[in-house]
């Protein structure tokens, strides 16, 4: 299978869906339940990144001395 006709088979199911109001409204809910889930983890590995980086800034000068 190309990639060509994995786009045409997702184009063809997509165009198939019917949204209507309670369609949506679900989709709407199951997005904000999944960023919900994945935002205070985003959160928690930045703030471990930016720790991280400043541990390793302020070790720097002290090894240089």
């Amino acid at each position: 299978m190309d990639l060509v006709s994995f786009v045409e088979a997702i184009t063809r199911f997509l165009n198939g869906l019917q949204f209507d109001d309670s369609s949506v409204a679900l989709i709407a809910l199951l997005a904000g339940m999944i960023g919900g889930w994945k935002l205070p983890l985003w959160h928690a590995q930045l703030k471990a990144k930016r720790a991280r980086i400043l541990s390793k800034a302020q070790a720097a000068p002290r090894e240089r001395e």
